[in-house]
């Protein structure tokens, strides 16, 4: 009843989602993608897991080639999981690359969220900073960081969370300092227990005369395989809250507070040969325009996180500036 059951949602879903884009060369084993285009219009994806892989292409849809890894060694987190590194975040500011990226086991809060920079980008250039030095706390998890750049670099946000209490956030007074007096505020959280919350990505964009911040979310069920699968519509999905104010207040889009009311409106979910997409992230690209990237899985290719694969996605805003996944 169940696969059953997916197959019609699957069905409905088609008509609702576009398929990914093309995507050639290295385009498996992806998970928790980060996307940046170089000044050069080359493009640098780099995936969650060892020692955080980097991959290059001409264009986004391909061929990708794997280049090597950041952390050469792992991390200088002094954590279990420090050479498996998790949820890289990449940002240029200034002159400087700046990878936000997180150490720890599954289903542990013993995490850390650590940051390295480099000039270029390239394999062998990165120089690890170690932990930023947010202090754990039993309320979240220090894992699945993402930067936002506020006012061009008057302030810095950083998100992160996943489970417990979900997404939380955090002043930063540059890109490599917690500002004094910071501590985590809450942003976004499902109590339902079904929809946990993590993979937060924060992104403004000005719609209708207004500058809104959208907070994009993982919710769901990410790695099960079959005959395991959780109830269709329980696995991963992507789903985004905005607010008017970067550091909260955050709605879906029938008014519903992400943080007291478990709202979230569904931007992508499972259709076709996507299932549970999610660890996601956007992009602005000046020849392509804005586009949503993210892992799924394709059943006919395999449910295991070596079979996971890069997706991508122009999206716009409807008329009351909801993004819209289009092509």
């Amino acid at each position: 009843m169940i696969w059953f059951t997916f197959f019609v949602l699957a069905a409905i879903a088609k008509a609702q989602f576009p398929n990914p884009q093309p995507c050639s060369g290295d385009c498996g084993f992806v998970h928790d993608p980060a996307i940046v285009k170089k000044g050069n219009g080359s493009y640098y994806r780099f995936t969650t897991f060892g020692e955080i892989g980097i991959a290059t292409a001409p264009d986004l849809r391909g061929p990708w080639t794997q280049q090597g890894y950041a952390l050469q060694g792992g991390s200088k987190i002094n954590l279990p999981g420090n050479t498996d590194v998790w949820a890289p975040d990449v940002h240029y500011i200034g002159n400087t690359y700046y990878m936000y990226y997180a150490v720890s086991l599954g289903g542990s809060q013993n995490s850390a969220i650590g940051v390295a920079t480099s000039p270029s980008m390239d394999v062998g250039t990165w120089t690890d900073h170690g932990s930023l030095g947010i202090l754990q706390n039993p309320n979240y998890n220090l894992i699945d960081p993402n930067l936002l750049v506020v006012d061009f670099g008057a302030s810095f946000l950083l998100s992160f969370g996943s489970f417990w209490t979900d997404i939380y956030q955090i002043e930063l007074s540059d890109p490599l300092t917690i500002a004094p007096g910071a501590s985590p505020s809450q942003l976004d959280y499902n109590s339902t227990g079904v929809g946990s919350v993590e993979g937060s990505f924060q992104f403004w964009w000005p719609t209708n005369g207004t500058i809104y911040y959208y907070l994009f979310s993982s919710s769901g069920a990410c790695c099960n395989f079959p005959p395991n699968l959780p109830p269709p519509g329980d696995e991963y999905k992507i789903n985004v809250c905005r607010s008017e104010s970067p550091t909260g207040g955050f709605v879906d889009k029938n008014g519903v507070s992400c943080l007291t009311a478990n709202g979230g409106s569904l931007v992508l979910g499972s259709h076709d040969n996507v299932y549970a997409p999610g660890g996601q992230g956007v992009l602005y690209d000046p020849d392509v325009g804005l586009v949503l990237y993210y892992h799924y899985v394709n059943p006919t290719i395999g449910y295991g996180v070596q079979n996971f694969q890069f997706g991508f996605n122009i999206f716009t805003f409807d008329v009351e500036g909801w993004p819209v996944v289009t092509s």
